[in-house]
């Protein structure tokens, strides 16, 4: 697969490998598919806890702070990665 980068973004990809965050374009452009599928999924699952609670099932909120912190904790080591 062959991409361009905007002019506008090339600064910030050179500034991301010169720092050593990344390899190469190919490994920015795979970081930036993997957040956006994160992202869809968050959505989704925004989106059915928000059908849930209009269908009138509720989640104690002490399950919600649990799910919460396990979720954080979760992203934070693989970030960690």
């Amino acid at each position: 697969m062959s991409m361009q980068v905007p002019p506008d973004l090339d600064p910030a990809v050179r500034r991301l490998i010169s720092e050593g965050r990344f390899r190469d374009e190919s490994e920015i452009v795979a970081e930036g598919i993997r957040l956006v599928l994160k992202r869809d999924q968050l959505e989704k699952d925004i989106q059915e806890g928000l059908n849930a609670l209009d269908a009138g099932n509720r989640i104690p909120a002490s399950d919600v702070y649990a799910e919460a912190r396990r979720r954080v904790a979760a992203i934070a080591d693989e970030q960690r990665r």
